[in-house]
């Protein structure tokens, strides 16, 4: 359809729908404009700013959830540690024979703190004459063990300990329960009893 033919049309009324314009007559579509040069820069700084933080997230959320672990497991290593000590160390502790007292003295003493190892050396001292008189035998089990209090420098430690024990009074031997509390320090890697209590 013509251009003339189009208005005379329009003029008559005629036309009632719309004309469809002539491919060959379209007329060309602008290109969308170009962006600003200012802007497509702007736009991957954000995007990189946006990555770059959720990685400094993520690297945050993992270096924390690591140092948990490892303070959870060393933890674990120390509770551990202070419970085969105690045990360890009051077995020795209240084993004893008359024959031989100085048996578990070098054991004591190097797992006690400098202080506790002179108080327990005085205190086997003022009980030797009785337990060399009255052949005195003892030996020890410490199978209950519970870490009350435990940090990375101290630990507070209950343990339960049944003592089998014979002498001139009793030849046949009686058992005797006890509860002690002993109060561990941290030297070096290793704990060190500074005291013993009975309870």
């Amino acid at each position: 359809m013509s251009l003339d033919e189009l208005l005379t049309l329009i003029e008559t009324g005629e036309a009632t729908e719309e004309p469809v314009a002539d491919p060959s007559e379209r007329v060309p579509e602008r290109p969308a404009p170009a962006p600003d040069a200012g802007t497509v820069p702007r736009r991957n700084r954000l995007r990189r700013t946006v990555i770059a933080a959720l990685a400094a997230g993520l690297l945050a959320i993992g270096v924390a959830l690591g140092y948990t672990l490892y303070q959870q497991s060393e933890l674990h290593r120390l509770h551990a540690q202070a419970v085969d000590t105690t045990r360890d160390y009051l077995v020795a502790m209240a084993s004893f024979d008359y024959r031989n007292l100085e048996a578990n003295k070098a054991d004591i003493t190097k797992a006690s703190t400098p202080e506790f190892a002179k108080k327990y050396d005085e205190m086997v001292g003022a009980l030797r004459d009785i337990v060399v008189t009255g052949k005195g035998v003892a030996t020890a089990t410490a199978d209950h063990i519970a870490v009350q209090q435990l940090d990375e420098h101290s630990a507070t430690v209950i343990g339960y300990v049944d003592q089998q024990v014979t002498n001139v009074t009793v030849p046949k031997g009686n058992q005797q329960r006890y509860r002690m509390v002993v109060t561990l320090v941290r030297t070096g890697d290793d704990w060190s009893v500074d005291n013993v209590e009975t309870v």
